[in-house]
Formats: C-alpha cells, sequence, structure tokens
C-alpha cells in the first residue's frame, strides 16, 4: 500500500493530562488533590512513554453502512454516519507504553489506593495524548470526531486489522489477546474522518 505510516513520541510534560477526564475516571470533583494522588502523578510521569502511529487513506462510502478503507471494510451505520462528507480518513494508534502496565502491576500488590488513582490517571493520559496527538495530525485540516473501535456498532474485532496496518507491534509495541484488547493497556485506537473542503 502506498499510505506510509508515520511514527511520533511525545514527552510526557506535553500533553496535559485532561482533569474533566480524571475527574470523571475518579468520581470526584475537577481540581481533587492529596498527597497520595500527588505520589501517584509523579510515579506515572516517570513510566509515560506516548508513542502515535497513523496514516492517511482513502475512505469509500459508495455502500450504505459500508466504510471502505481499503485494507479492511466495516458494516456500521454509526461510522457511516461520522465518516459522511468524508473521502480520506486518518486512521489512529497511540499508547502510553508498556512501563504503565509494569507500574500498575507492581501498585496492585502494594497499595490499592494508589492502584485506583494512578489507574484512573494513566486512562486519562491516554485520552489526551489521543485528543493531543489528532490535534497535531490534523491541524488546519477539518476532521469529523475521532471514531473507536468497540464504539456504537462498531466491533472491536476491527482493532486487528487496524493494528496490522499500522505496524502497531513493531512501531508501538501493541499486541492483541484472543478477546482483542490491546497490551499495554493504556492505548487507544481510532479512525478520524478528513471532511471535504467546501467552495
Amino acid at each position: 500500500m502506498s499510505e506510509e505510516v508515520i511514527f511520533f513520541r511525545t514527552a510526557a510534560e506535553d500533553v496535559h493530562i485532561n482533569e474533566r477526564e480524571l475527574a470523571a475516571r475518579l468520581k470526584t470533583n475537577v481540581g481533587f488533590e492529596n498527597e497520595i494522588l500527588d505520589k501517584c502523578r509523579k510515579k506515572l510521569m516517570e513510566s509515560l512513554d506516548y508513542k502515535c502511529a497513523y496514516i492517511r487513506c482513502p475512505v469509500g462510502l459508495s455502500q450504505e453502512n459500508v466504510c471502505d478503507f481499503g485494507f479492511m471494510t466495516i458494516k456500521s451505520k454509526s461510522l457511516y454516519k461520522n465518516l459522511l462528507g468524508c473521502s480520506e480518513a486518518f486512521v489512529i494508534a497511540v499508547t502510553t507504553g508498556i512501563a504503565v502496565d509494569r507500574l500498575l502491576v507492581r501498585l496492585n500488590a502494594v497499595s490499592q489506593a494508589e492502584h485506583y488513582m494512578t489507574d484512573a490517571l494513566s486512562s486519562a493520559a491516554v485520552e489526551s495524548f489521543c485528543d493531543y496527538a489528532c490535534d497535531k495530525i490534523s491541524a488546519g485540516i477539518n476532521c469529523a470526531n475521532r471514531f473507536s473501535p468497540g464504539y456504537g456498532d462498531v466491533s472491536i474485532e476491527f482493532q486487528k486489522p487496524l493494528l496490522t496496518r499500522l505496524n502497531a507491534q513493531r512501531l508501538l509495541g501493541i499486541t492483541l489477546n484472543q478477546a482483542y484488547l490491546m497490551t499495554p493497556v493504556k492505548s487507544i485506537t481510532a479512525i478520524m474522518g478528513i471532511r471535504q473542503e467546501q467552495g
């Protein structure tokens, strides 16, 4: 295929964790802080290894509720609706890296409080990095909202062809288990339609 896979890495300090996302995951108020959370945040920052791989590819929408990306075809009413008006899309995968998984395993054995807070922090971190990556990739381009396998009527099974196309195991260290769940756990795949310019 001619669409080149583009890879980039981002320093942990360049991504600001969305505090609303964090508060929702902690089930607390925005701005909540305590000594344990502060300690967990510092440990997480040392473990984060933000990586992204993506392609820009054509999208065929000639058949209703069928989205053809060339390397995979997804039958989906919700994704089709999301991509209406798009003839291309960015196909993206991001991760916080395997060190975060290892940190969570260690904390689960020694402190449930630290594990809970670090899990919430790392979930908010990967969502924030995905937003950061999408903004970077789509700078100056009119795009639809990102859409991930597992949303709406798009099966999580589409993780497999998407990650294979992005060479995600080699570039990002992402693997899939038989249930199509990713390792590192704090990883996201997404499709972001590129809207045709008007006029």
